[in-house]
């Protein structure tokens, strides 16, 4: 899911032609629908093939990020959501930056769970009593700091944009039954975390609305400087060429 404000403020408002890096989270599907031109590279052909098939719309190509195989200046927004950090940032940025339009621009965003909530803390100090590992927050957004001393992004700047999604009671408890090294636990210690999130739900919830997980989406954005490629770039022509 993208907030609307967020998805405007990455890409603009405009129709745009949009490389889209990675096929999970649903997002292809979302910038399609927002009336985008999209075109999805992803290494796993099979998961490309399942999203291709839900939008005749939606262009795929089988690539890695740092190594595209497109002309240069295809595109007017290349796009990562939560999964920047899978990337070779040197050789990804500089890969883009050959792809992008002039004055084109990258996206980068990151979904990101807000523990600041009283009741979120709450629920954390319950699941890491039981499991260490759990709800540690390890997206991968520190990997952004590669894009703040990129010579072919200069100047990035951010924004965070607030999300809520809605738990019901059930939800909640089996969101704790599948965190990381639960499948470790007893039946008993499982049960007892289970019935103490219960009680946290019950306490906090105002029926009948459902409580509401706090998340925030925090994201990048930053024009091209192409001048710092060493290569040049050329746009191929697209009008018809006759040899006389």
């Amino acid at each position: 899911m993208i907030p609307p404000a967020a998805l405007e403020w990455l890409v603009g408002v405009e129709r745009s032609s949009i490389l889209l890096m990675g096929a999970a989270g649903g997002y292809p599907l979302t910038l399609v629908r927002a009336g985008h031109a999209v075109t999805v590279v992803d290494t796993d052909a099979v998961l490309l093939k399942a999203v291709a098939a839900r939008h005749v719309m939606l262009h795929t190509v089988v690539a890695k990020g740092e190594s595209l195989p497109f002309d240069p200046c295809c595109f007017s927004t290349v796009l990562s959501i939560q999964n920047f950090h899978e990337y070779s940032a040197g050789q990804a940025l500089g890969a883009w930056a050959r792809v992008l339009r002039p004055h084109g621009r990258i996206g980068v965003a990151y979904v990101t769970r807000d523990d600041s909530v009283p009741w979120v803390k709450k629920l954390r100090r319950i699941v890491q009593s039981r499991l260490p590992g759990a709800m540690i927050n390890d997206y991968g957004v520190e990997s952004v700091e590669a894009l703040q001393g990129s010579t072919y992004f200069p100047r990035p700047q951010q924004m965070t944009f607030r999300m809520w999604v809605p738990s019901t009671r059930a939800q909640l408890q089996d969101s704790a039954r599948r965190a990381a090294g639960a499948e470790d636990l007893d039946e008993n210690q499982v049960a007892q975390m289970l019935d103490e999130v219960g009680q946290l739900y019950d306490e906090y919830a105002r029926p009948p609305d459902p409580l509401m997980l706090p998340y925030q989406m925090q994201c990048w954005r930053a024009e091209v400087d192409q001048a710092t490629l060493t290569t040049t770039l050329r746009r191929r022509d697209s009008g018809l060429s006759i040899s006389l």
